[in-house]
């Protein structure tokens, strides 16, 4: 054969190799791309499966969720000013193109441990506790950010379903039980607690879900990234939330009583902290750092103390006189007293702290100082105990003079206030004793109905506001009167 017929023939073994490795491939690409259509549409079906599921078992639930709503409302933080700041915040931060048929709102529920949560059907719950530790909005929006995402992607749900064989749901059963009880006995009486229970062990494994976010650390991962994104968009550096999470672990640490209330199975602060920062110089770095040379990222409006300082205010309370936390109590008071420094309840708070932890001179004359402001900054007469306060702290600096006017004060402060004897008049009578006086005692009863009866002749009485209707039992006639406790005082947190 010559050269150029064996050329020929190499050529269309050649041609007839590449076309067979071409129709093979094409074959192949063909196989492929059937097979992944075949598995889109078994996830377009497995998707609308799984959202008809969800939709049953939301409908399902309703009633659990509206049962343990009702009961949270008995612990909504009672400030209308800070409750609009905060809804007003998450609902700028839930995507314009979420579906109608979620309806998101934003409630403050007063509680210490430093927690949120979300039940499935948008309703979001944020506790004083964790507020208390957020410095700027930035921080918070990156917080309901996080709680948004976990309605958004079903987060709640999907745990449910995980949670729902007998096994596993047996405990939370009988926690939701008797939350469900405890709502029912709120609302209905005892016909209620029994209706409640029901509620709760059909479905209580809800109430253990979103009380104590229940959630696999990849819906936390998620929920972390939706918030990032969320806040970045709304034009906040979510970057600020590390600085949150780095004060939680500052103040509380990695083992401490409240900890553990601290995002249920959420990482631990120093953990959350590496999520988000992966996020941040990972998948969210396109977005953040064009944000933010953009000059389009904040830390939010200047004004968060204003609506927070209320609250700074109650929760330094709580942690005073119910959990002996007096350092987290002065490191509030100290944030928010230059915003409430005619409000006597704060300049009282403060004052307390220094007399109880102060371990100086200085210490001890700023607890005077404060304690003077707050009986001046009383001018409404709102607050009758501030005047002890400050009696028993002069007593402490060597002045029982000034000690027992303040004392006598208080009593008849109270009395304006309450129409009534204050609860810890015997108390009073014994440090009257102690500190020199053992004459004085409180006026009588029926002077006091006197009073206002004829409000003219006691003006310090109408300070007070209107008084209620003098009722026709005998008056106390006692040199010493018994003691009446009134409803509306108990102790300093009156």
């Amino acid at each position: 054969m010559t050269q150029a017929p064996r050329i020929v023939c190499a050529v269309l073994a050649f041609s007839l190799s590449v076309g067979a490795s071409a129709f093979a491939r094409q074959a192949e690409e063909d196989k492929a791309s059937k097979e992944r259509r075949k598995q889109e549409q078994k996830a377009l079906v497995r998707d609308q499966k799984d959202s008809k599921e969800d939709k049953e078992l939301l409908a399902e639930i309703q009633p659990e969720i509206d049962a343990l709503a009702i009961g949270l409302t008995r612990n909504f933080y009672q400030d209308r000013f800070l409750q609009d700041y905060v809804a007003e915040l998450g609902q700028s931060l839930v995507p314009r193109e979420t579906s109608a048929g979620v309806s998101f709102s934003f409630r403050i529920v007063n509680d210490a441990s430093p927690n949120a949560f979300a039940f499935p059907d948008g309703r979001i719950y944020v506790h004083t506790g964790l507020l208390v530790f957020v410095q700027n909005e930035a921080q918070l929006a990156t917080i309901l950010g996080h709680e948004i995402g976990h309605v958004l992607e079903e987060h709640t749900l999907e745990s449910i379903k995980e949670r729902r064989s007998f096994k596993r749901a047996v405990l939370p059963g009988l926690l939701g039980a008797l939350a469900g009880a405890a709502v029912g006995a709120a609302v209905k009486g005892k016909e209620g607690a029994v209706a409640g229970a029901a509620i709760g062990a059909t479905a209580g494994v809800v109430y253990s879900v979103v009380s104590g976010n229940a959630y696999a650390k990849k819906q936390e991962d998620e929920a972390d990234r939706i918030g990032v994104r969320l806040a970045i968009d709304r034009g906040f550096d979510s970057r600020e939330s590390l600085a949150f999470f780095k004060k939680l672990g500052d103040t509380f640490g990695e083992q401490d009583r409240f900890s553990n209330l601290l995002w249920g199975n959420h990482s631990r602060n120093v953990a959350r902290m590496a999520t988000i920062q992966a996020l941040l110089d990972g998948d969210e770095a396109p977005r953040y750092n064009a944000a933010r040379s953009a000059g389009k990222l904040t830390l939010g409006g200047g004004g968060m103390k204003l609506y927070t300082s209320r609250m700074f205010r109650d929760a330094a309370i709580d942690y005073m006189d119910v959990y002996d936390r007096w350092d987290i109590a002065r490191d509030l008071l100290e944030q928010i007293v230059e915003y409430r420094i005619r409000d006597p309840k704060t300049l009282c708070a403060i004052g307390r702290v220094y007399k109880m932890v102060g371990r100086t001179d200085a210490d001890r004359n700023r607890a005077v100082d404060y304690l003077q402001r707050a009986t001046l900054a009383d001018e409404r007469n709102l607050f009758p105990y501030v005047h002890r306060e400050l009696g028993l702290m002069q007593a402490r600096l060597g002045d029982p003079g000034a000690a027992v006017e303040s004392l006598k004060k208080y009593v008849r402060g109270h009395l304006d206030r309450n129409q009534a004897y204050p609860h810890d008049l015997e108390e009073v009578y014994d440090y009257l004793l102690t500190f020199g006086d053992s004459k004085w005692v409180a006026p009588r009863m029926e002077n006091v109905l006197i009073r206002v009866a004829n409000p003219a002749e006691a003006p310090d009485a109408a300070r007070a506001g209107p008084a209620p209707t003098p009722t026709l039992a005998a008056p106390v006639r006692s040199a010493r009167p018994a003691l009446k406790k009134p409803a509306s005082q108990s102790g300093v947190r009156q």
